[in-house]
């Protein structure tokens, strides 16, 4: 309470200093140049106009936009798809050959080794490629993200949010960076781990090690998830009561200068009342922007990964039709690791999309 009175005090003085109409031409600058940098940002980051274009974007050209960014990602899989299926029918005539082109038994361990090479030769390239777009995807979002929330933060606070655009910046930027460092240490390990682990079992099927690649595919989206509605939860808890203190704060100082300041206490307020509600448009337009350029950022990568997903079940539906199980546990299991992929991305980019649009509900 005594920060707050301390605040309004340093904005009556301020008020009672300096005219009020210059404060407002200081203010005008000051949005000039945070927009200026927002369109500086989106154009680094290819996302393309200005953040009043971009957060005017409706849903429609949202997604017009996110089809034309991941056109060119979508022919891989359909292009593996058809070579896998190509494999599955060759390893089915050769399986019901019953030995007539092939010396080994088509049940044989050199037999599932060679079909299973196969197709490991087909699917690796693109599935290395599509594993490394998703982790650029995710150091890109972050990199987007660090320069992104402090001017967002800052105009929440100008606009009379700064304790839960504090809270914001503290608790995204953190979230932020964890995730950004997990993915650099971790994911593309676990990501080649589960890739060896389908191979090792659909060659080696006694072995079994398919449910150590579904554990760890458990182990990861549970624990994605769990924690991202964890902190989401938190953040929309934290938000909202600091959003509260502020409009508290905000309707005291208001009134304080609208009793307190001689002769022209009322115009000072009702002016106060303007330059802060052009501040929550601008925080609006800039938090919108924000959200937008995420998604067409992360959503490509995200399809890329689900249309690969779509050619590994397609895929193993084939093997399983066609009574070819190498290779139908092979798909299986590398769905396993496009999964955890998958995950990582939608979770990252679900967290920063809820708790922007929290903050930007929260100061009123």
């Amino acid at each position: 309470m005594k920060k707050i009175f301390i605040i309004i005090s340093a904005v009556l003085t301020f008020l009672a200093v300096k005219p009020f109409p210059a404060s407002a031409e200081d203010w005008s600058e000051a949005q000039s140049e945070l927009v200026s940098e927002v369109d500086e940002l989106l154009g680094d980051y290819d996302i393309g106009g200005s953040a009043e274009s971009v957060s005017g974007l409706s849903f429609g050209e949202i997604l017009v936009s996110v089809r034309d960014r991941a056109a060119d990602r979508l022919t891989a899989p359909v292009q593996m798809l058809g070579t896998l299926l190509a494999v599955v029918l060759f390893t089915a005539v050769l399986q019901s050959s019953g030995g007539t082109f092939i010396p080994q038994s088509p049940n044989s361990s050199l037999f599932n080794m060679i079909c299973v090479l196969t197709a490991v030769t087909v699917i690796t390239p693109p599935l290395l490629t599509v594993y490394e777009r998703a982790l650029s995807s995710i150091t890109r979002t972050g990199g987007f993200i660090s320069v992104f929330v402090p001017i967002f933060a800052a105009v929440t606070a100008a606009a009379g949010g700064f304790t839960s655009g504090s809270a914001y910046d503290i608790l995204i930027l953190t979230a932020s960076e964890v995730v950004v460092q997990l993915s650099v240490r971790f994911l593309m390990p676990v990501l080649s781990v589960t890739t060896v682990l389908a191979i090792s079992g659909s060659v080696f099927p006694k072995a079994s090690l398919d449910s150590i690649s579904v554990l760890m595919k458990k182990l990861v989206t549970w624990g994605l998830t769990v924690a991202m509605t964890l902190f989401t939860g938190f953040v929309s808890m934290k938000c909202t009561l600091t959003g509260k203190a502020d409009g508290a704060a905000t309707k005291t100082a208001k009134f304080m200068i609208s009793g307190f300041v001689p002769v022209v206490g009322s115009a000072v307020s009702d002016a106060y009342a303007t330059v802060r509600s052009s501040l929550d448009v601008m925080r609006t337009t800039i938090g919108a922007a924000g959200t937008v350029a995420v998604v067409l950022i992360m959503l490509p990568p995200v399809l890329e990964l689900l249309a690969f997903r779509a050619a590994m079940w397609a895929g193993a539906a084939a093997a399983d039709v066609f009574s070819v199980t190498p290779l139908s546990k092979l798909l299986k299991g590398l769905d396993s690791g496009l999964a955890i992929a998958q995950s990582v991305l939608v979770c990252y980019s679900v967290i920063f999309v809820i708790c922007t649009g929290i903050l930007m509900n929260a100061v009123n």
